[in-house]
């Protein structure tokens, strides 16, 4: 599936099954879930869909925008959580971990370790060092990604190191109708539960 897809069900599926309950969580919730719906598609660079990787970069920047600007203009206490020595080994610690993992997948073939569970294990577990709530950001989007990417003809490395079985349900093509079906109904959803997020939210702090 294209990238703008993957972010579409990954923001949906994160809002669905986290349920964030505070500002902080929501937009936590949105700038994780940004990077946790395309990273899986970091080792694009290693196959023919090389000229993805800038846009998944892209949306990790993104991600991490929302979580700075939502803490500075709503003061979240976000990057409060990283003024102590101990608190800034962990960010130290979780974030060379995570480079070290998407360093090791950009390496890999396109489809196996980065859109496997030991991936999404691997990745989760870099997140949970930095920030352990964000966990289950991170984890729900990428598997959001995997899912998806399951429908088309290409198949994934879903067991990696295990070279079968691939699965693959060869019912669409990356870029075709059902892809954009599930943008725009995924669009649509994320929209309407981040909507009705902020009506039950916005209330409540005040």
């Amino acid at each position: 599936m294209t990238y703008k897809t993957h972010l579409a069900t990954g923001y949906t599926a994160a809002l669905l099954f986290t349920n964030p309950s505070s500002l902080s969580e929501l937009v936590m919730c949105i700038g994780v879930s940004s990077i946790g719906s395309v990273i899986s598609d970091i080792d694009a660079s290693t196959s023919e869909s090389r000229k993805n990787l800038g846009k998944v970069l892209a949306a990790s920047a993104i991600g991490i925008a929302v979580i700075l600007a939502g803490d500075y203009f709503w003061n979240l206490g976000i990057v409060s959580r990283f003024r102590n020595s101990a608190a800034l080994m962990r960010l130290f610690t979780g974030f060379i971990a995570f480079i070290g993992i998407c360093i090791f997948g950009e390496h890999r073939p396109h489809r196996s370790f980065m859109h496997s569970l030991l991936g999404v294990a691997a990745i989760t577990f870099s997140f949970s060092v930095i920030i352990p709530s964000s966990a289950k950001y991170l984890a729900v989007s990428m598997l959001s990604h995997i899912l998806i990417d399951m429908l088309n003809k290409k198949k994934i490395q879903l067991f990696y190191p295990l070279k079968k079985p691939k699965i693959g349900f060869n019912i669409c093509y990356a870029d075709g109708m059902v892809n954009r079906m599930l943008f725009f109904l995924a669009s649509a959803a994320s929209v309407l539960l981040i909507a009705l997020k902020l009506y039950d939210i916005i209330p409540k702090m005040f």
